[in-house]
């Protein structure tokens, strides 16, 4: 399954229509989408349609987290976030979302990563936990999205 680097502004109908229904593409830039570390990814199908998409970029876990994560997950380098994670509803399970996974991996390592988390939604977290990822603390609510675990794993 084809994973490769694409833009941002590639990002967002997909974050739209998959994770942020009802806002605009405008409302879908993120902090940090057009800085030089972060890597935007897309899964294709074998036609060439992005399919997935995910976000890596260095940044520590919250300091509100300490103590819950591991420690390396704090580290001033070498911690890596994934955010905007989705596939289209009719290829989940065909294996775009495994591939971009292990994508986002390499690229943390290839950068000096030795650590990715993410805030991923419940109803996600079976798919980060058969990839390895742990949840921890307790469920919390993200304002018009709904219930989060902060997971994470060594890369």
């Amino acid at each position: 399954m084809p994973v490769r680097q694409i833009t941002a502004a590639e990002t967002r109908p997909i974050r739209q229509s998959v994770l942020r229904p009802g806002k605009t593409l405008d409302e879908l830039v993120y902090p940090g989408d057009d800085h030089s570390e972060c890597a935007h990814l897309g899964a294709f199908d074998e036609s060439g349609r992005l399919v997935g998409i995910a976000t890596v970029f260095p940044d520590p876990a919250p300091a509100e987290l300490r103590g819950v994560m591991p420690d390396e997950a704090y580290a001033p380098a070498g911690v890596f976030r994934l955010r905007g994670m989705a596939t289209l509803p009719e290829v989940r399970g065909a294996g775009y979302g495994r591939a971009l996974m292990e994508s986002c991996f390499d690229q943390a390592r290839a950068h000096g990563g030795a650590f990715l988390w993410c805030n991923a939604r419940v109803g996600a977290s079976e798919f980060y936990r058969a990839l390895g990822l742990d949840a921890f603390g307790d469920a919390f609510d993200i304002d018009l999205i709904g219930p989060h675990y902060v997971m994470g794993r060594a890369v």
